[in-house]
């Protein structure tokens, strides 16, 4: 199971230092920060840093968790921090779990997500870590690369930031900039390419935004090469309409 071990913001890699060299490996399996890529804007210009994506936290994963507490206890450092107040040591739930297995199995990082937008600020497609959470946008700020999503940690409801890339931001090169992580990063940033399909399937829930049925809603029942079959509720009955790609997109927030 993941537990975090909360401790003094900008002493995160100090603690899974002295756990590395200190816990005896058989007490847990893995032990890390989790970082986040976010591109800021400078002068027209995109640069990738990796900061911290929860400040004060580590993550662990253990199998023996009161075993683990107990010699966290034994460590003069751990215990320090514990008696200041400055240390703490909570499970995540299964579905909490869930969302961070999957967010940060890039070296631990949450990579950047590829988001199109339709030119009013509404999403056509997402590629990247986004993609199966982007119902759980809060708020976006694409100007500035960043989204926001709501999510359960630790038994309560938190808002995190997620970093965001776009189709202008694709077509230049860029450089990464301030580096949290310790982990070595290339000089460049090697943006993934979107896919090349449209990217909806059977039962994506979209919208029509041009053309003869513009406006309307429906599910898509089949995909073909430049053209879904939608289906919509009309006079009292599903029927089913055949739309361009180009002239839908999913319904995000």
């Amino acid at each position: 199971m993941w537990y975090v071990l909360q401790t003094i913001t900008g002493r995160e890699e100090e603690l899974v230092h002295y756990i590395e060299e200190i816990v005896p490996k058989e007490l847990y399996t893995d032990c890390f920060v989790a970082y986040y890529e976010r591109v800021w804007r400078k002068q027209q210009e995109s640069v990738v840093h990796v900061e911290r994506l929860f400040p004060g936290y580590v993550f662990i994963v253990s199998d023996t968790p009161k075993e683990l507490y107990l010699c966290l206890k034994k460590v003069p450092a751990m215990s320090k921090m514990i008696a200041d107040g400055n240390f703490d040591f909570l499970s995540i739930e299964e579905e909490e779990e869930a969302f961070f297995a999957n967010m940060l199995k890039n070296q631990h990082i949450v990579r950047l997500s590829y988001v199109e937008l339709d030119g009013k600020g509404r999403i056509l497609r997402v590629c990247g870590p986004l993609k199966e959470y982007a119902d759980s946008i809060v708020k976006a700020q694409y100007k500035k690369r960043y989204v926001i999503i709501r999510l359960k940690m630790m038994g309560s409801y938190k808002t995190v930031a997620l970093g965001v890339i776009l189709k202008e931001d694709i077509q230049q090169e860029i450089r990464y900039g301030k580096v949290e992580t310790p982990l070595e990063m290339p000089e460049f940033y090697h943006a993934a390419q979107p896919e090349k399909n449209h990217g909806y399937a059977a039962g994506d829930h979209v919208s029509v935004i041009s053309g003869s049925f513009e406006n309307m809603s429906g599910v898509i029942w089949k995909v073909k090469k430049d053209t879904v079959e939608i289906g919509v509720h009309l006079f009292g009955q599903d029927m089913s309409m055949e739309v361009p790609v180009n002239d839908i997109r999913k319904n995000f927030p």
